[in-house]
């Protein structure tokens, strides 16, 4: 977060690490964030795990709750069992109705598809009062990179229901691992389509012998309260959380994602000073609302936006 300014994620490795190779990381942290220092900046590291965020304590680095990421083993999947119940309803509910999962890439997806695709993403957009976030969130945009998949569900009639996007996660040069990104689904879509979606995924890198399958962070939404006392950066990420909540669901997302049983890992905001921390939460709100003036942000981390 050089210049108190976040740039726009891109989640290509394993989830809260900035730097994909496992014995450059502690190293990379404390240079970069003596390179922000010299070029008289402040550097704030945002999502990352707390094992990693330990690493910089040593050096009076303070650490603050902001997400939980859950992921689980595919080798593994299965439906059974009681916590699962509500996703097994959903997938055979599902395919006695004849809906069907298609897993490719952007460009592999028929003509028709895509616009219909397209068109739900649009209408998704316009039904929210807030900018669309492009920080932790994926679009179309993101969907048509080469390299990501979509899972997208269809009637008999090849009407599209709903669609995810998965971001691929590399070691040695092969795919080991993929991260929910996009959801959409139409108006009218049955309800437990999403269910059936990820259980799909689950299915299919089952098959595939992926080593991980990622339901991504849900941004400012944790499973229990922080055991640190609130301050104002934390008040701020609260504030944040309650304004965006009505609009993207973070904390129902979490729940949604804990049906499938998967691990819960913190993630953090690590930062060199307290006194930073008014700065950094306006880079925070920036960063979830791009489109949000610099003004306009100040306002609402004060708590008038």
């Amino acid at each position: 977060m050089p210049g108190g300014v976040p740039s726009k994620r891109r989640r290509r490795g394993h989830r809260g690490w900035p730097v994909r190779w496992s014995d450059a990381r502690e190293r990379a942290l404390t240079d970069f964030a003596r390179w922000c220092d010299d070029n008289g900046w402040t550097a704030a590291f945002y999502g990352i795990e707390a094992d990693l965020a330990a690493h910089l304590a040593p050096q009076g680095w303070g650490t603050l709750p902001v997400a939980e990421d859950a992921d689980f083993d595919p080798r593994t999947w299965t439906t059974s069992g009681k916590k699962k119940q509500d996703v097994r309803t959903a997938v055979n509910k599902a395919r006695r109705e004849g809906i069907t999962a298609t897993w490719s890439s952007w460009q592999d997806l028929p003509v028709s598809t895509v616009r219909q695709i397209e068109a739900i993403s649009e209408e998704w957009v316009a039904e929210r009062e807030l900018p669309e976030m492009g920080f932790t969130l994926g679009g179309v945009d993101e969907m048509r990179d080469p390299a990501v998949r979509t899972l997208v569900a269809q009637d008999a009639e090849s009407t599209v229901l709903a669609v995810t996007s998965w971001l691929p996660s590399h070691r040695e040069g092969r795919v080991v691992g993929w991260t929910l990104d996009v959801m959409r689904r139409t108006e009218h879509a049955p309800n437990g389509v999403m269910e059936f979606l990820v259980a799909s995924a689950a299915e299919q890198m089952r098959d595939d012998g992926v080593e991980r399958l990622s339901l991504s962070a849900a941004p400012l939404a944790q499973v229990s309260a922080p055991d640190a006392p609130a301050d104002g950066v934390q008040n701020l990420l609260e504030l944040v959380g309650g304004v965006l909540e009505p609009v993207y669901g973070f904390r129902s997302l979490l729940r949604f994602k804990q049906k499938f049983g998967p691990e819960l890992h913190p993630l953090v905001l690590a930062y060199p000073d307290p006194v930073a921390l008014p700065s950094i939460g306006i880079a925070v709100v920036r960063a979830y609302l791009p489109d949000l003036s610099f003004r306009q942000a100040v306002a609402f981390a004060r708590g008038r936006g």
